[in-house]
């Protein structure tokens, strides 16, 4: 959906909010806002990522991705469509896998954003899924996914949704990524945390991250700046 439709259907509301996520705290969860600005930054972030993957114009995707999952990972489509990657869409859940299997049959996919670890397990044990996925030059799998998927040889990408930020991990396999001029990440007391530190309309300081790493500070060799999160 383009800014300017969004922006109608907010008609009455905020038209400068984008939209308002949710992510786990102790006790419940707390909402964040998204302003069109920041989108559109971490829209720009976004293709940075696919352009170090190269992701380019024409190739294919396939998403799992929820709605209610758009405010981390909306940039990343507004990003392949800016771009011109062709996406289809599946459901994040066991039973949804074979469209998954089905879209990889038929069509060139090239990239898939957001595999989960029932839909990875159900595709490795489809034999010709299994070999798709073997060849398939970028996997950016959740979590649940990465040991599986590990397990049958494979070398997929990290996803995370790190508070109110997405984290993404390079060809380099060195970490998840998040946007310096956003972000902040430190440790406290040897847990990670995040801290906003770009003009959001969300701020938030040392939000403790639902994730067992380290910080690493190291200049990363795909040449994004900034620190990243070593998982464990």
């Amino acid at each position: 959906m383009s800014r300017e439709l969004m922006t109608k259907a907010m008609a009455g509301r905020d038209p400068s909010l984008v939209g308002i996520g949710y992510f786990p705290r102790a006790g419940g969860s707390l909402a964040f806002e998204i302003g069109w600005p920041e989108y559109e930054r971490d829209t720009a972030w976004a293709r940075r990522l696919l352009d170090i993957w190269g992701v380019g114009p024409g190739q294919h995707a396939v998403q799992t991705v929820r709605n209610s999952e758009s405010p981390w990972l909306g940039p990343v489509v507004h990003a392949m469509r800016e771009i011109g990657v062709v996406y289809s869409n599946a459901e994040p859940y066991a039973w949804d896998s074979r469209r998954v299997a089905a879209l990889l049959s038929l069509l060139p996919v090239e990239a898939i954003l957001g595999l989960p670890g029932e839909t990875a397990e159900s595709l490795l044990a489809d034999e010709g899924a299994a070999a798709k996925l073997a060849d398939m030059p970028v996997i950016w799998a959740r979590r649940d996914a990465l040991e599986p998927l590990r397990g049958a040889g494979l070398r997929p990408a990290e996803m995370a949704m790190l508070g109110p930020a997405l984290g993404l991990s390079c060809p380099e396999g060195t970490g998840l990524h998040l946007d310096p001029e956003e972000w902040q990440v430190n440790a406290v007391s040897g847990r990670p945390t995040l801290t906003v530190v770009g003009d959001r309309r969300y701020r938030g300081r040392d939000i403790e991250l639902d994730v067992d790493g380290v910080i690493d500070r190291a200049p990363c060799a795909c040449g994004l700046p900034g620190d990243r999160i070593r998982t464990r």
